[in-house]
């Protein structure tokens, strides 16, 4: 760690330990989300209710810490951010940022509804965890006719990777059961 980060936090330190203990949680979860982060997200992940959260959103925003972006609150700067991380325990920040993706809804897509027959089929297979090899010898095509319609399911669906596809596949399936 170079001497600004050490300076930087000893100042987060310092500025932590003069928060109130609802204030310095709110800063601590909110130190493993990148970004902008909306108040009701941070009260959900919280357990509380945004009403609730008002006075610690108050004071961490005193604090200089936090700063209100006009779509929600985000660290003044990366650097503070990473240094309130840095003082969490690795697999709580790990715990906390898995809780975040698990309870922030997810964003309006585009249905089942616009993909074709042969790549709904696709997308069930990669569900299935197959490769494009695998996927290729059971539908009769070549790996490289999968790619292009893995490519075309991506840009319907708003994903970008085959783990995404697969959760929204599994998602998918969950809730029509």
């Amino acid at each position: 760690m170079s001497q600004i980060d050490i300076e930087i936090t000893q100042d987060v330190s310092q500025t932590l330990g003069q928060l109130s203990g609802q204030a310095r949680h709110l800063v601590r979860v909110a130190s493993v989300i990148d970004g902008d982060i909306s108040v009701p997200e941070i009260a959900r992940l919280m357990s509380r209710s945004t009403a609730a959260m008002l006075p610690a959103i108050e004071e961490a925003l005193a604090s200089g810490l936090i700063r209100e972006t006009g779509t929600g609150l985000r660290f003044r700067h990366e650097a503070l951010r990473d240094a309130v991380r840095r003082s969490l325990p690795a697999s709580l920040a790990a715990a906390l940022r898995d809780d975040y993706v698990r309870l922030r809804p997810a964003p309006p897509s585009p249905g089942w509804e616009t993909l074709s027959r042969r790549e709904q089929e696709i997308a069930r297979l990669v569900g299935c965890a197959l490769t494009n090899r695998q996927i290729a010898t059971r539908i009769g095509r070549s790996p490289h006719t999968v790619n292009y319609h893995l490519r075309q399911i991506f840009g319907k669906l708003h994903i970008g990777s085959r783990v995404e596809l697969a959760s929204w596949v599994h998602n998918r399936a969950a809730i029509r059961r």
